[in-house]
């Protein structure tokens, strides 16, 4: 057999009507066709684009996930101390509190801001002795 047929027309259009004419039948058929220069220079910058487009959604998505990352990081901790708080039912804190001296019971009391006494112990020697200032204090001062 030949190994070209139709080349003598230059239109596709003649080839494929010349073959159609004089063939015996039509029939569909799986073949490795190669591929024509033009083609395989537009794979080419094809695949060039799409590396490229790879390397960025990769950065993007390292991006993202260090992103993620640090989100979860900040709520898992805020996570483990809101728990311990649960747990322990209270929290330690430092803030200015108010100390009074009962030189009668000789112990030292401290208040918060909410007059709450938060901690107690017995007076020192040096805090129970008596001074005209103690003793002219009603409370009522500023």
């Amino acid at each position: 057999m030949e190994k070209v047929l139709g080349q003598e027309y230059g239109r596709a259009a003649d080839r494929v009507a010349f073959l159609r004419d004089n063939c015996d039948a039509v029939e569909d058929l799986g073949y490795v066709k190669q591929l024509k220069t033009e083609e395989i220079e537009e794979l080419k910058d094809r695949l060039v684009e799409n590396n490229i487009q790879l390397r960025d959604v990769r950065a993007d998505k390292k991006a993202a996930n260090k992103e993620f990352n640090d989100q979860i990081k900040q709520l898992e901790d805020s996570n483990d101390e809101v728990t311990a708080k649960l747990k322990e039912r209270s929290e330690y804190v430092t803030e200015p509190c108010f100390k009074f001296v009962d030189e009668d019971t000789r112990e030292v009391g401290y208040y918060n801001d909410e007059g709450v006494l938060v901690y107690s112990r017995p007076a020192r020697p040096d805090e129970c002795q008596r001074n005209i200032f103690k003793a002219l204090r009603t409370g009522t001062e500023g």
